[in-house]
């Protein structure tokens, strides 16, 4: 029998394009840190799978790795697989799930039941009115290979509703591919929306003296909605409202109102049963297109994850033992910092936040000199052995330049990273995790030295 599904991946994340041509699989290849190099991190090309509208799932290889083409940029589609554990002649096996396995048990792909519900609540976390929730959901039997729409709407039955009856915000669409002998797995695509923002019927009027403007076709929300309208000011008693500047109509200085505008994105959950068995769910998040997606950020979704779950294990000292693992992990930050440092205009988020590093005197012919000189130097910090060298030399370097992930630490100062700010508005730092292993290797490195070197 079939005891348990699961979906690989258990989170996917979506990126929003105006491309009808999905972005092609890639992976990080190895860092160019050639003496000659860019010091930036390569993108390789991997097997990618093309959907066709009746459902046929084809695999190639492409030769390069292309983000945007003549209609904008193309969306990031991810694929649900679907796997299982189950008993087969008194032996367990897992892997993924197929018609071959189903056939096993006197079941058929016909018999999965699939549901994928998704919902935009930008607006109803503002207001908490039931009219401005924004949801959709498509149900499919596992033979129907065909695409569903994700048409987003307002409950049925709420006072005055954000998206009107008889009008719909899309919101993506779903798709499952039929399988095949060469890929015999089950499988759900989910393909996100294009990135459209839409407004009231009146938005003409709301929006005069701004830049807004939409096209009629996106002028389709109820001008009578709560958030058409609903005031907002930026107090710090009201988390609604941190940070600032999430809506348009915040930048008007006095009174700033919301203009009713909605944009396409989404989250929402990929379910499938057994009739009378298990089900596996999946979590599905649209973003925005990744204005550097050849780049890494180094404080990633996995670093926040690992945060909540793994923070202990970078105190033991046997983690701290494997130098393998541990160099590896460490290298890989520096490699994503020196990736940010090349999409960050450090002299302009220094000004911004009140100048806590001061411009040094250098050559008149450097234009941004706080960004050069960062540059340059996490260059060189990538090269573990410079890195490794300088904290024998100064064992505090991490504590005295890192800032520590402490509550009520001053906001803005020269510690690292600089300039730049986090989610609540105050200054950025790494991990509790991350910063925890900074410090225990950089002990090591000096526990490790020879005396009097």
């Amino acid at each position: 029998m079939i005891d348990q599904l699961w979906f690989h991946p258990p989170l996917a994340i979506a990126r929003l394009g105006r491309s009808s041509v999905p972005c092609d699989n890639y992976h990080w290849g190895q860092s160019d840190l050639s003496p000659r190099g860019s010091g930036k991190t390569t993108v390789v090309p991997a097997a990618t799978l093309d959907l066709a509208e009746d459902g046929t799932l084809t695999e190639r290889m492409p030769t390069k790795v292309q983000f945007k083409d003549a209609d904008g940029w193309r969306p990031v589609c991810p694929y649900f697989e679907l796997h299982a554990s189950w008993t087969s002649g008194g032996n367990r096996r897992t892997g993924p799930l197929t018609a071959a396995v189903l056939k096993e048990f006197g079941l058929s792909p016909a018999d999965l039941r699939w549901r994928v519900a998704v919902a935009n609540l930008k607006a109803y976390h503002y207001t908490q009115a039931p009219g401005d929730r924004i949801e959709a959901h498509a149900e499919m039997q596992g033979d129907d290979h065909s695409p569903h729409a994700l048409d987003g709407a307002s409950p049925e039955g709420v006072d005055r509703p954000l998206v009107p009856v008889g009008a719909k915000l899309p919101l993506g669409s779903v798709q499952l591919p039929a399988p095949s002998a060469a890929l015999p797995e089950l499988r759900l695509r989910f393909t996100p929306g294009s990135g459209a923002v839409y407004g009231p019927t009146d938005l003409v009027t709301r929006a005069e003296g701004t830049d807004y403007e939409l096209p009629p076709q996106r002028l389709i929300l109820n001008r009578h909605a709560v958030w058409c309208g609903f005031p907002l000011q930026n107090t710090s008693d009201d988390p609604r409202t941190v940070p600032g500047g999430l809506f348009a109509g915040a930048e008007r200085a006095r009174d700033p109102e919301s203009l009713g505008m909605v944009d396409d994105v989404c989250d929402g959950t990929v379910v499938v049963t057994l009739p009378g068995g298990p089900k596996a769910t999946a979590r599905i998040v649209v973003s925005p297109p990744d204005f550097a997606p050849d780049r890494r950020p180094f404080i990633s979704l996995a670093d926040g994850l690992a945060d909540r779950v793994q923070r202990a294990e970078v105190r033991d000292p046997a983690y701290l033992a494997d130098e393998q693992l541990t160099v590896l992990e460490i290298r890989d930050l520096f490699e994503r910092v020196l990736e940010t440092m090349g999409n960050v205009n450090v002299d302009v988020q220094n000004e911004r936040v009140g100048r806590p590093m001061e411009v040094p005197e250098g050559l008149t012919s450097v234009l941004l000199e706080l960004t050069d000189r960062g540059r340059r130097r996490h260059r060189r910090y990538v090269v573990l052995e410079v890195l490794e060298d300088l904290l024998r030399e100064q064992p505090d370097l991490i504590r005295r330049v890192v800032r520590e992930p402490v509550p009520d630490e001053p906001a803005w100062d020269s510690r690292m990273p600089v300039a730049m700010r986090g989610a609540d508005g105050s200054a950025l730092h790494l991990t509790r995790r991350q910063y925890d292993l900074l410090v225990g290797w950089a002990r090591t490195l000096r526990e490790n030295t020879e005396a009097g070197s």
